[in-house]
């Protein structure tokens, strides 16, 4: 799977996430007889996740959670329970007496008859057969061919489990119980989606083209999820999982694939079985993590003698501690030959089971709300090295989707005849009960709880309230702030909006309001047009460039209550910014777009740091600046739902360049200025680790205040912030050629997991540095003097950390040290810092 779709899914889960709490707080089950055990490893006695139990002789059964527990209703009869798992031997175990209300299971971990079979380091067939299959590795890889075309069908479906009795007969489900269905192990389930899509896609290596065309696409998803059409942002042009890569990257991480370059150093594999098919031998080979607590596979896979190329793959993730909400991971690759000897994929499938919730009562929460999530593609119609080029609508472009027409019209007809799976019982009664769901008063009030957490607007309908960040805020200079605001929503208009607010401070009693307008043209690339007044009070050192970073943010103050609710200093250093801006948004190609904006800003002498010029006071100043900002990214997927832009990243460099103009305004007098400013980030993987890195640089050329040069953000508070120093204070430098680097070094518990003590901790080692090089000219003050904490910067600001991750599937906390230089207004030299996440 990309990072970008596994991103997307990352995304979606959490997104979800405050749905499955809501829900988590009203479920629990009704008091009846229940037998509970434990399932564990016979060596090392830890528990054994995803264990299936069956009562022999009928089709009632469950399965063991993450921490190996598992419950179920005792039967009437006595018989006996079967206890299978992937990688384990099968256990028979003859039902306790009914007054037993708990049981101990041990596995003992599978073995394989290999008398004749020798795994020493460089001999024996199967050392033989996996050097062979090395040895093919490249020519087998599908995505070794130049230019290829295919059709892909796609499902998806999501489903909330172990829905709890008290959910069940609440007002919300009383009235629609239908709609809450019963699994084969008896639990409760409540569907959330289906999509199922068809694509036509056609592939260049060299040079780079990608294109698909979307052939039929149709949606049944409750509230978020169908507005946001999930179907369009993780099919496309990805392949989902390909094991013939070292790794495998999902869910934002690494995961080693059993077929990697240095898979013995993470495997043990087992020659299971063999088989003659068409006068070909295919071979059953098993293998197992070397080592627990690495991102690795437990499974099997298949491979043939004639080209040594993998027949059907299947793993299931190993350990999923280190992973937040992640529970459950499942992948199975069939491969097939295009023209009887080109190796080719032929249907891809994922389950996973993300848990949300980070404490557990055994005796009150025998199974816990959970999301499950499964995705299937199926490949036909392949065509390698296709005549003719791929053409794409803009000849510059790198890649595009194209969907026809009628791609949302197709009828039963239409898909019974084109889908590549027949649907299952199950999935159409999920087309069936979705829209039942979506009716709901209370899932409607849940589904806009969700859609605010990704937008910072409730909706009420045809119009939305928000942002609610924004409602209550309290600081030094303003007091008790309140705000209230609202949008139209895209049942006035998909393509017009009209937004508004006003705000009162209780302190400054001071008025303060936005307003503005837009509209986006009606195209099949981005293009916006926007006219916005803004009157605020904001932090110094905050403008529209901290947005090139923190690009999925609702707005570009932190000046907000959260900052406010962990601050350890008070926050005076703010002041009243009034702001008219136009702005002209035009994507070019997917990966390519220009912003064009024309602002007229004034700046307010602030109260605790007021603006002097020559001993005199100055009561505001103004600019009017015309910019351009072109940023590039390749291969990266966004959320476009009217005017709300998310962007799910990329594996390759995001970039962005900015170059602006303006004239500065200070009493009677005029002054002209020019700017650069550029950034750049990307995610890189390093095997099961990641690095993470941005870098800012800009110059400004002319004279301007020095709130509108670059005043390196700092943090007085006890939050962890990624492209902010966090031991620096607000006013504590400012420049006017300036060069942050920001680095995080994430190494998924590699050293921790090797720590007995430690690695049931479940901990992630982080590593961070931060670098700050900066000068500035005194001419600035020549329209207002710099405020006493500023001081000049003689040596590079150097910032280091080191900390954990994944506390409670998380938080994540961070030891840091203000290397050099020592403050001179009092900042500190070392501290600690906190951040909640929802990534996975």
């Amino acid at each position: 799977m990309s990072n970008q779709t596994s991103r997307f899914a990352g995304k979606l889960v959490a997104t979800l996430h405050l749905v499955a709490l809501l829900l988590a707080g009203t479920t629990s089950f009704a008091q009846q007889k229940m037998l509970s055990g434990t399932v564990t490893d016979y060596a090392t006695g830890e528990p054994i996740p995803f264990v299936n139990i069956i009562i022999k002789h009928t089709t009632t059964g469950t399965m063991t959670d993450t921490l190996g527990h598992f419950s179920l209703q005792f039967p009437t009869l006595t018989d006996t329970l079967h206890f299978t798992a992937i990688g384990y031997k099968t256990i028979d175990k003859l039902l306790p007496r009914e007054d037993m209300q708990t049981i101990q299971i041990n596995m003992q971990p599978e073995t394989f008859d290999i008398s004749e079979v020798q795994v020493a380091p460089d001999e024996g067939p199967m050392r033989e057969l996996f050097g062979h299959i090395m040895d093919r590795k490249k020519a087998n890889n599908p995505d070794q061919y130049n230019k290829y075309s295919y059709k892909k069908y796609s499902q998806w479906e999501y489903q909330i489990n172990n829905i709890g009795d008290n959910l069940q007969n609440s007002k919300t489900f009383q009235k629609n119980a239908n709609v809450i269905k019963t699994a084969e192990d008896s639990t409760k389930y409540l569907p959330l989606y289906f999509s199922e899509q068809l694509v036509f896609n056609e592939i260049q290596r060299d040079p780079a083209k990608k294109k698909s065309t979307v052939l039929a696409d149709r949606t049944n998803g409750v509230g978020i999820l169908d507005q946001l059409e999930i179907s369009g942002y993780t099919s496309a042009l990805d392949m989902e999982v390909n094991f013939y890569d070292n790794f495998i990257n999902i869910f934002t991480q690494n995961f080693v694939s059993p077929l990697a370059d240095n898979g013995w150093y993470y495997y043990k594999y087992f020659l299971a079985d063999s088989s003659l098919v068409d006068g070909v031998m295919h071979y059953r080979v098993h293998f197992q993590p070397r080592r627990a607590g690495e991102n690795t596979f437990k499974g099997y896979f298949i491979s043939e003698n004639k080209y040594y190329s993998i027949v059907e793959i299947d793993g299931e993730l190993s350990q999923t501690s280190n992973l937040n909400f992640l529970k459950r991971l499942h992948l199975n690759s069939d491969y097939y030959f295009v023209n009887d000897s080109t190796p080719f994929y032929k249907r891809n499938q994922i389950d996973a089971v993300f848990d949300y919730i980070p404490f557990r009562n055994q005796k009150k929460d025998p199974k816990r709300l959970s999301l499950y999530y499964k995705q299937t593609a199926s490949i036909d119609d392949v065509v390698i090295n296709p005549p003719g080029d791929i053409k794409l609508s803009a000849p510059r472009a790198k890649y595009e989707t194209v969907k026809l027409p009628d791609a949302y019209d197709r009828d039963s007809a239409y898909w019974e005849a084109h889908r590549m799976e027949q649907l299952t019982q199950k999935q159409i009664m999920f087309t069936q009960v979705i829209d039942s769901i979506s009716d709901i008063k209370q899932v409607n009030i849940l589904n806009n709880l969700a859609d605010m957490s990704m937008t910072s607007y409730y909706d009420l309908g045809k119009f939305e309230i928000g942002p609610f960040t924004s409602f209550y805020n309290t600081n030094k200079v303003e007091g008790n702030k309140f705000f209230f605001g609202g949008r139209t929503s895209d049942e006035i208009s998909k393509n017009f909006m009209v937004w508004a607010g006003l705000g009162y401070s209780t302190r400054n009693q001071k008025i303060s309001g936005m307003f503005g307008v837009g509209y986006k043209f009606k195209t099949i690339n981005r293009q916006v047009l926007k006219i916005g007044y803004d009157d605020k009070m904001i932090r110094h050192g905050e403008n529209e460039k901290i947005l090139y970073l923190y690009e999925n943010a609702f707005t570009a103050t932190e000046n907000n209550l959260v900052s406010q609710l962990l601050k350890h200093d008070p926050l005076d250093e703010i002041y009243r910014e009034q702001k008219i801006n136009a702005q002209y948004e035009y994507e070019w190609y997917p990966g390519l777009m220009n912003k064009l904006s024309l602002n007229y800003t004034r700046h307010y002498s602030p109260m605790y740091y007021p603006f002097m010029r020559n001993g005199n006071p100055v009561s505001s100043v103004s600019a009017t600046e015309i910019n351009l900002d072109t940023r590039f990214s390749k291969e990266e997927k966004v959320i476009d739902d009217g005017f709300l832009r998310l962007y799910m990243g990329t594996e390759f460099p995001i970039v962005h360049f900015t170059v602006g103009v303006g004239q500065v305004y200070h009493g009677d007098q005029t002054s002209y200025y020019s700017r650069l400013a550029s950034t750049i980030k990307q995610e890189v993987y390093i095997g099961m680790t990641r690095f993470d890195y941005a870098v800012e640089a800009g110059a400004y050329f002319g004279k301007l205040p020095y709130t509108m040069l670059d005043i390196p953000r700092g943090n007085e508070t006890y939050g962890l912030y990624s492209y902010d120093f966090n031991l620096l204070n607000y006013l504590e430098y400012v420049h006017d050629k300036y060069l942050h680097t920001y680095l995080e070094y994430h190494l998924n518990g590699f050293f921790f997991r090797r720590v007995p003590i430690l690695k049931k901790a479940n901990f992630r080692e982080v590593l961070s540095a931060k670098l700050l090089v900066g000068s500035v000219s005194d001419k600035h003050q020549e329209i207002i003097s710099f405020p006493e904490p500023i001081t000049d910067m003689k040596k590079p600001y150097i910032e280091l950390g080191a900390g954990v991750e994944n506390i409670l599937s998380m938080f994540r906390v961070e030891a840091l040290w203000r290397v050099q230089p020592q403050s001179v207004i009092g900042a500190p030299q070392f501290g600690i810092r906190a951040r909640f996440e929802l990534g996975l």
